[in-house]
């Protein structure tokens, strides 16, 4: 190797390889909801089709700061999808701020669109045997796996403030929040929308008190009890002082 090639090796064997795509409104793809929703066709590169299996021995990373116009919504990591090219599981980075920090979601999406419980599949961990391990839904979750507590596990603390008798009308104008707290009209619209699902939440709960199976178990806040389903029917559990001299740190 000549002295030229020795410069232009050391100087462009340094820079970051890239491989770029480009914006085409009229891809044939962007007709297709499972491609076009959440995106925007006029801003979006058209992805790269690799015909073969992707293998690596490094890192994938996907980065976040100028991207937002290359992901779904801004905010899809990781999508995957099913024989039927419509549901996929799906990976979001902090399209919600819950409990006070940024939340990270991973989800199987069915191919009936929308947010409610139908729109859901499971997702299952811990394995891929039938009826074992974990399942996690929209808002149910099985467990068939034996689950070993390492720390106290807390009640369900249920009151009437906490319960809704009929579900909320769905309309964002019914919970307003000032646009300037957020950095974007979406950030404002995710933050408006959580506001309706913690009441939607509260009629969720009545439901599933309403349906519960015999052994299901909650602490009634405003009664100070646990109560436990037998039988059918609701019942108050017994309790009785702690013995003489025992405290658990108080």
């Amino acid at each position: 190797m000549g002295i030229f090639e020795k410069i232009k090796s050391l100087i462009f064997g340094r820079r970051q390889k890239r491989v770029g795509s480009h914006v085409d409104p009229d891809w044939e793809k962007w007709k297709e909801r499972s491609y076009y929703y959440g995106m925007k066709p006029d801003k979006a590169p058209i992805p790269i089709h690799f015909d073969a299996p992707i293998s690596t021995n490094a890192t994938i990373m996907v980065r976040g700061g100028e991207s937002e116009t290359k992901k779904r919504w801004g905010l899809h990591v990781f999508e995957a999808y099913a024989n039927d090219d419509k549901s996929r599981i799906t990976m979001i980075l902090n399209k919600h701020i819950e409990l006070g920090r940024p939340v990270a979601e991973l989800y199987y999406y069915a191919a009936t669109y929308g947010e409610g419980f139908d729109a859901y599949n499971w997702f299952r961990v811990g394995s891929d045997v039938p009826y074992h391990s974990c399942l996690f839904g929209r808002d149910k979750a099985v467990f068939y796996a034996d689950c070993e507590y390492k720390n106290p596990i807390t009640l369900a603390n249920i009151g009437a403030d906490d319960l809704l008798d009929e579900k909320p009308e769905e309309n964002i104008d019914n919970y307003p929040l000032p646009r300037e707290n957020f950095k974007s009209d979406m950030d404002c619209k995710h933050a408006r929308m959580g506001l309706y699902y913690i009441e939607e939440a509260k009629f969720q709960r009545k439901q599933n008190l309403k349906n519960a199976k015999n052994g299901a178990m909650f602490y009634d806040k405003d009664r100070d009890i646990v109560v436990v389903k037998v039988g059918g029917q609701w019942r108050k559990v017994a309790t009785e002082p702690l013995p003489e001299g025992v405290n658990y740190g108080e």
